[in-house]
C-alpha cells in the first residue's frame, strides 16, 4: 500500500514532465519503445525478498540515501530553472535509490546499470542526438558514393543526393540508422541486464549491437538504392511499402543478434547479496519531499502565453510575401512548446530575392530553448562555419556560413537568441542566463530570430540583407547585453 501511495505521489508530481516527454515527436520515433526493453528486464529480474524500510548504517543505505538526496537536489534546479533533462535524471536518480535499497537481490552495479538504461530510454539531449544523426549520414552518404567509384554502380552523388537519369534520391536523417542504433542498444541490454553477469559477453554485446545496426542500415539504403536503380520508384514514393521494405531488411540482423544473445544467455538467479537490516524508515516516505518541493515552488507552470505584441508584423517583411512554409513548421511548434512560431520562405514582391525566417517565442521547459543552431543546418554535404558577428542597426547578429559541396547551392545564416530581452548567441552562457532569469524569478520567454539568404557569406550584409535585419530586430525590440 505504501509503495502504491508514493508510485501515485511521483506520478501527481511528474505528470506534466512525462506528458511533454510523450507529446515529443523525437522521442515517440526513437525512444519510447525503449521502455518495452527495461519493462522486459525488470519483468525478469526484479524477484524478492523486497526490503521496506530502510536505515542510515551500512555502506549499501549511504549509496541509496545519497542518490535520493541528490535526486531532491536536482529536483529542486528542475522546478527552479524549468529543464526538462534535470527533472527525468531526479526520478532516475530517484528510482535507482529506490532499487538499492529495496532490492537486497541485485548488487549496487545492476541498480546503477538499470538507471542508466532508464536515462538513455529517456532520450539524447539534442545537442548529442542532431551532430551524431548528421555524422551518420555523412558515414551513409561516403559509403553510397564508394559504389560507383567500385564500378558496382553508374549513378552520381551530389552531396546527400544520389542522382539517376530518371530520379534524385536524398539521403535523410532517417536513413542515418540512429533509429536501428537505438533499438540494438536496447536489445543488447535486454541481453545484458536478464542474465548473470559476464564482462566480456557485456562488451561483446554492446559492440555488436552497433555493428548490426550499422550493417542493417547499410543493406537498408542499399536495397532502396538498387531498387530506384531498377526503376521501382515506388519503394520510396509510397510510405507503407517503404516501411515494409525496410522492416522486412531489417528483420534478419535482430533475429541473427537476438539468437546470438539467446545462445550465450545464462540465467541470472535471484539471491540476497549479503544480509541487510530492516531498519526504521519507510522507503515510501522517502517520496514526499517531492511533493512537498512541488507545492513549495509553485506546479508545474503553463508554457502557454498570449502572442507577444509584436507578432502581428512577423509575417510581414517590407517589400516581401510569404512563398511558402517550411513543412516541419507544425512538428516545430510542438517541439519547442509554442504556438508562437513561424517557419517560412519569403520572396520579394519584385522576384529579386527571397530568404527564409524562422523565429519563435517560447516560455517551454524544453532543453531546446537556447541550443546551439549550427546542430539543426548541418547535414553530409553541408559545412557549418561560425563567423564573426556583424552590427546592423546597433543590434548584433551572429552569422553561419554554409558551403556545401556544389557551391551554387551556398547559403549563409544571421541568428540571434533574445533572453531577458537581451540579444546573445548559441553559446552555453546563453543557456545558463536562461536558466538564472528563471531561477531569479525572471522573465522565462526565450526568442530565436534565424535567417537564411542565397550564396556565400559577403564580408558585410548586403544592402537588402541590412533592411531585413533592421526590420526585425526593430519588430522584437531587442537590444543587445
Amino acid at each position: 500500500m505504501w509503495a502504491a501511495l508514493a508510485g501515485a505521489a511521483l506520478l501527481w508530481v511528474y505528470w506534466g514532465t512525462l506528458a511533454s516527454y510523450v507529446r515529443d515527436q523525437h522521442y515517440q520515433e526513437h525512444f519510447l519503445y525503449l521502455w518495452v526493453f527495461l519493462a522486459l528486464v525488470l519483468v525478469r529480474t526484479v524477484r524478492g525478498p523486497f526490503r521496506s524500510r530502510c536505515g542510515a548504517g551500512g555502506r549499501r543505505d549511504a549509496i541509496g540515501l545519497a542518490l535520493i538526496g541528490a535526486s531532491w537536489m536536482v529536483f529542486a534546479a528542475y522546478k527552479l530553472g524549468g529543464s526538462n533533462i534535470a527533472g527525468r535524471t531526479a526520478l532516475v536518480a530517484f528510482l535507482t535509490g529506490v532499487a538499492v535499497l529495496a532490492l537486497p537481490t541485485w548488487n549496487v552495479r545492476r541498480c546503477l546499470m538499470h538507471g542508466l538504461l532508464m536515462q538513455f530510454c529517456f532520450g539524447l539531449p539534442y545537442s548529442v542526438y542532431y551532430p551524431l544523426t548528421t555524422k551518420l549520414q555523412w558515414g551513409v552518404a561516403q559509403f553510397v558514393a564508394l559504389l560507383p567509384k567500385l564500378g558496382l554502380a553508374s549513378y552520381t552523388v551530389e552531396g546527400a543526393v544520389i542522382v539517376f537519369p530518371h530520379y534524385r534520391l536524398a539521403i535523410t536523417s532517417d536513413c542515418s540508422g540512429v533509429g536501428q542504433a537505438l533499438t540494438f542498444l536496447g536489445i543488447a541490454a535486454l541481453g545484458v541486464l536478464s542474465a548473470a553477469r559476464n564482462r566480456r559477453r557485456t562488451i561483446a554485446l554492446l559492440v555488436a549491437a552497433v555493428v548490426f545496426a550499422w550493417l542493417s542500415n547499410l543493406a537498408r539504403v542499399g536495397l532502396f538504392v538498387a531498387m530506384v536503380a531498377w526503376g521501382a520508384t515506388w519503394s520510396i514514393d509510397d510510405a507503407d511499402w517503404h516501411a515494409l521494405l525496410g522492416f522486412l531488411v531489417f528483420l534478419p540482423f535482430v533475429i541473427a543478434f537476438v539468437g546470438w544473445i539467446l545462445r550465450t544467455h545464462r540465467p541470472w538467479i535471484a539471491a540476497p547479496i549479503a544480509p541487510v537490516s530492516s531498519g526504521r524508515l519507510r522507503t515510501a516516505w522517502l517520496a514526499a519531499p517531492f511533493v512537498a518541493l512541488h507545492l513549495w515552488l509553485g506546479g508545474d507552470a503553463s508554457s502557454a502565453f498570449d502572442a507577444p505584441a509584436y507578432w502581428a508584423g512577423i509575417e510581414a517583411p517590407p517589400a516581401h510575401r510569404i512563398q511558402f512554409r517550411g513543412p516541419t513548421e507544425a512538428s516545430d511548434k510542438v517541439a519547442y512548446d509554442t504556438s508562437w512560431l513561424v517557419n517560412a520562405r519569403f520572396e520579394a514582391e519584385s522576384g529579386s530575392g527571397e530568404f527564409d525566417l524562422f523565429h519563435y517565442a517560447t516560455r517551454s521547459r524544453s532543453h531546446l530553448c537556447v541550443h546551439y543552431v549550427g546542430n539543426c543546418l548541418g547535414g553530409p554535404d553541408v559545412r557549418v562555419e561560425y563567423q564573426a558577428p556583424v552590427v546592423v542597426d546597433g543590434r548584433t547578429w551572429w552569422r553561419i556560413a554554409l558551403p556545401r559541396t556544389d557551391r551554387s547551392l551556398d547559403t549563409h545564416v544571421y541568428y540571434a537568441f533574445e533572453v531577458g530581452g537581451e540579444r546573445r548567441d548559441d553559446s552555453a552562457a546563453t543557456q545558463f542566463e536562461a536558466l538564472w532569469q528563471r531561477i531569479l524569478g525572471g522573465s522565462w520567454e526565450v526568442r530565436l530570430s534565424r535567417l537564411q539568404f542565397p550564396g556565400p557569406m559577403p564580408g558585410q550584409p548586403t544592402e537588402r540583407e541590412v533592411a531585413i535585419l533592421t526590420w526585425l530586430g526593430r519588430l522584437t525590440g531587442s537590444r543587445d547585453g
